[in-house]
């Protein structure tokens, strides 16, 4: 099953490793929808929260929030919004809050593909059965 959909998607895949990820997922379809769907509700809320706590130049929010959401997104990806959220927790760390809202716009983006490769993914598991 994990052969066919990344021979069938290669190159298509920017973000994640479709193998991997249905190893974590223990090649049980169903289990893989539910963390996609779990994963796909939070990830608005963590966008928010971080946005919040860089409006508000909360570095102390700022990190905790960036440090929770990049090991929710470690799971599929160690790119794209992965090292984005890595620098904006040591920002917060070092509430060096500068450069904050560019890396922001930038996460934004990243986790909008992030979904939309795992929906991909979900998708083309579901139908290969």
């Amino acid at each position: 099953m994990t052969n066919s959909i990344s021979t069938e998607n290669a190159g298509t895949w920017r973000l994640i490793e479709p193998e991997k990820v249905l190893d974590m997922a223990v090649n049980d379809v169903d289990f893989l929808t539910e963390l996609i769907d779990l994963f796909s509700a939070l990830a608005p809320e963590q966008i928010q929260e971080i946005q919040q706590a860089i409006d508000s130049h909360d570095a102390e929010l700022l990190s905790g929030v960036a440090h929770a959401f990049k090991g929710m997104v470690g799971n599929y990806t160690q790119t794209g919004p992965y090292p984005l959220l890595q620098s904006l927790e040591n920002d917060g760390k070092s509430a060096e809050l500068e450069g904050c809202r560019v890396k922001f716009n930038s996460l934004e983006r990243e986790v909008a593909e992030l979904l939309t490769e795992l929906e991909t993914l979900k998708t083309q598991v579901s139908q290969s059965l």
